[in-house]
């Protein structure tokens, strides 16, 4: 029976090292696309916007402000180099589905956006794009999403008016894990105890049968 017990032990070894995870918490990535560059003598768009929030975040159907990381914004004109996150209700959130990603709306307390700065935070040359934002760009409530996109240069407008697009959430490839290498090293011991039990368990078969 020793051999079994043996067995078992390289299976559980097995089990935790093929089962054991790699790398930070899985993320969702934003980008962000423009329907409108509405109207002005400074019309343009972002030409980079994305950001990422944690799966687990997204799939509660709640982004928290602080779940919004990794936050990379381009301008045409403007040299973006700090970036945050901002709130644009009470709510201190925006509201997703779950399983597209896609920004709803839930409260006209909700609402986020993400800045881009040029010459460090709060400068007055700066990208800005809403993020579940549920107010229409002349101020408007509504009963759904219309996020938008603003940008000012020394203080004097840098976009159009008035601006449009949305968000679009790509969501982590299903690819199976990869072992951290100490789980490997598990891996490996293993199945050097699987063969040595397959090998006394042979010898006791040859000597006794």
């Amino acid at each position: 029976m020793k051999h079994h017990r043996i067995l078992a032990v390289a299976v559980s070894a097995l089990a935790l090292a093929t089962g054991a995870p790699a790398g930070a918490a899985e993320l969702v990535t934003y980008s962000w696309t423009t329907t409108s560059q509405g109207f002005g003598n400074n019309v343009g768009q972002p030409s980079l916007a994305t950001f990422q929030v944690a799966l687990s975040a997204v799939q509660s159907g709640r982004i928290e402000l602080s779940d919004i990381q990794n936050i990379q914004l381009a301008y045409p004109g403007l040299s973006l180099d700090s970036f945050v996150a901002s709130s644009g209700g009470l709510e201190n959130a925006a509201f997703v589905d779950p399983n597209t990603g896609a920004f709803i709306f839930n409260n006209l307390n909700q609402g986020l956006s993400v800045v881009g700065y040029e010459g460090g935070l709060f400068s007055l040359s700066f990208l800005s794009i809403t993020i579940g934002n549920p107010y229409s760009p002349f101020g408007q409530p509504l009963n759904s999403v219309a996020d938008q996109f603003n940008a000012l240069k020394n203080g004097g407008p840098f976009a159009g008016f008035p601006t449009a697009g949305f968000w679009t959430a790509r969501f982590p490839d299903p690819t199976p894990r990869v072992p951290e290498p100490s789980s490997w090293a598990l891996m490996l011991a293993g199945f050097g105890i699987l063969g040595w039990a397959a090998r006394r368990s042979e010898r006791a078969f040859v000597s006794y049968g």
